[in-house]
């Protein structure tokens, strides 16, 4: 409830935790984006990874847990994957990876994304095993309101423009 929001590159607090979630930028990874990459050091946004990796090294949680887009497997960026692994693994993870749908977990959206489940290894006794997929129940449709005010319609000149 008391929110601050702060600078992840200067933050450097002493507190317990169990778990660490992130979800670094992916614009720079993304296909929709300018593939500028997250190489350490960069500068870019998807370098924020590595803000994480100094505060997982900081605060030895038990579980990190990180998200991005399926493009970070790609040719061009497999390489910051690899050395994300490869730095958790150095600070005593063990790392476990998969790319999940949304769309086979209950969300009507077709979102592919890499989970990393990175687990500090004296509590790594019984390995990760990520939730099965199960069928898809509900449609889009399903959560839209049936009555939509017109200010949230594109305008025509809008819609024309090229």
């Amino acid at each position: 409830t008391n929110f601050e929001p702060q600078d992840i590159t200067k933050w450097n607090k002493d507190i317990e935790v169990d778990l660490i979630m992130h979800g670094s930028p992916c614009q720079d990874f993304s296909l929709s984006g300018k593939n500028l990459g997250g190489d350490e050091g960069s500068g870019t946004r998807s370098s924020l990874m590595y803000e994480t990796i100094r505060i997982v090294n900081k605060l030895k949680p038990k579980y990190v847990i990180w998200e991005n887009v399926k493009n970070i497997l790609s040719k061009t960026h497999i390489h910051n994957f690899e050395n994300y692994l490869h730095k958790l693994n150095e600070l005593g993870y063990t790392n476990y990876y998969q790319v999940l749908n949304a769309k086979d977990y209950g969300i009507p959206q077709n979102r592919e994304r890499v989970f990393v489940v990175s687990i500090l290894k004296e509590y790594d006794t019984e390995g990760f095993t990520f939730p099965e997929p199960f069928e898809l129940e509900t449609r889009l449709k399903d959560l839209l309101e049936d009555e939509v005010p017109e200010s949230y319609y594109l305008e025509q000149k809008t819609i024309d423009k090229k």
